[in-house]
């Protein structure tokens, strides 16, 4: 057996479907499946084989203009200040759906099904994947969730490219670009019915992928992690606001998403951290409401406080969070050092957040990860 996964990229470093495809290629191979991976030449799974993927160009600017225009936005706040009303308006942003990225896209993932001969493509959140594995005839898995069906929101003026693309390939047009997933075999819902409840058939739903034993929980809960991934809120801010707040705090503090590594008192700046070693002592986990990172709250029992700004998508997590009495949510206006501390400590003193991000990790651990996927390709392939 072999399968082919194809992660979603960008310009803007993108921790979720990597993180996703990387624990997926693990599982595949300790099950002796042979697994390729085709994306960016600096991220690589061990064990695997690699085939090169281009990133795309935000808005499908030409590469020297849109590569320095976004982190310079970035930087400036104006990213966080642009409403993101769907995925589809993601692909747009990024440049994955621009006729000329998916051009070019598609006939490097062709080649690599072609010189890999994968049993089964799947897809990251990919779309160029979606109509290569259409294109080569190959049985198409997805990563799905709620927010990406094109029913609950689409952006159907920024679907030309993608037309295009289909009709030169002699492949049925869509309304809007997300109507692709629904043409894969199976699409794998890394959560529950109950907090995604997507309808439909080939439906998978198989909770988190990363597995998190029990064993992990900690009885002394003493540091906070922040993570507010890319547009949110401009780092600058970010990193202001949690030494006002959180400088004189009785916690460890792990700032991530920062350019230096640096540890100023009992504040700690990286790129990134070992995040799965720190969450079992994690008093409250503040973040911008990615689909991992909510779901990371759940399985390790952490209150959560979510900033998920203009993103669809995040809001649809915060919405999730706030729902099951697991945390609370704010906006990008209100994160400030009076909110921070005030939400802190109602997070802390109120021991019903954590009891209820437990109940839900506890019920997400159930539908298998990994393990429902892997049960699914030998039962199917």
């Amino acid at each position: 057996m072999k399968v082919l996964i194809v992660p979603m990229s960008a310009v803007a470093q993108m921790e979720g479907p990597f993180s996703r495809a990387e624990i997926l290629a693990k599982t595949f191979l300790e099950s002796g499946i042979q697994v390729a991976l085709c994306g960016e030449s600096s991220r690589v799974v061990s064990g695997t084989a690699h085939y090169f993927l281009s990133t795309p160009i935000p808005m499908g600017l030409p590469k020297w203009l849109g590569s320095r225009v976004y982190p310079f936005a970035d930087r400036l706040g104006i990213i966080g200040r642009k409403t993101i009303h769907s995925f589809e308006e993601v692909l747009h942003v990024t440049g994955a759906s621009a006729y000329p990225y998916l051009k070019t896209s598609i006939g490097e993932i062709r080649s690599a099904i072609r010189d890999f001969q994968p049993d089964i493509v799947y897809s990251e959140f990919n779309l160029s994947a979606m109509i290569a594995a259409k294109a080569e005839s190959k049985p198409l898995m997805v990563s799905y969730s709620f927010p990406t069906q094109p029913d609950y929101a689409a952006s159907p003026q920024f679907a030309g490219g993608v037309n295009r693309v289909l009709k030169e390939l002699k492949q049925p047009q869509v309304k809007s670009a997300l109507d692709l997933f629904l043409r894969a075999d199976c699409r794998v819902i890394p959560s529950s019915d109950i907090l995604e409840p997507v309808h439909g058939k080939n439906n998978l739903f198989v909770g988190p992928l990363k597995k998190v034993p029990v064993s992990q929980a900690a009885n002394r809960k003493n540091c906070i992690l922040v993570y507010l991934g890319n547009g949110t809120i401009p780092i600058n801010r970010i990193r202001k606001v949690v030494f006002d707040t959180l400088r004189s705090a009785p916690y460890e503090v792990f700032l991530a998403g920062m350019r230096e590594r640096k540890d100023i008192g009992n504040i700690h700046l990286g790129r990134r951290f070992d995040f799965s070693a720190l969450f079992p002592r994690t008093a409250v986990y503040i973040n911008h409401g990615g689909q991992n990172s909510m779901m990371d709250g759940f399985l390790y029992g952490i209150p959560q406080l979510v900033c998920p700004g203009k993103v669809f998508e995040r809001k649809y997590s915060a919405d999730s969070v706030v729902k099951n009495g697991a945390g609370i949510a704010i906006t990008a206006s209100e994160f400030s050092p009076d909110t921070i501390s005030k939400a802190v400590h109602y997070l802390t003193s109120d021991e019903s957040f954590r009891t209820n991000a437990e109940k839900l990790g506890k019920s997400l651990r159930c539908l298998g990860g990994t393990t429902a996927v892997l049960d699914y390709i030998c039962s199917n392939f």
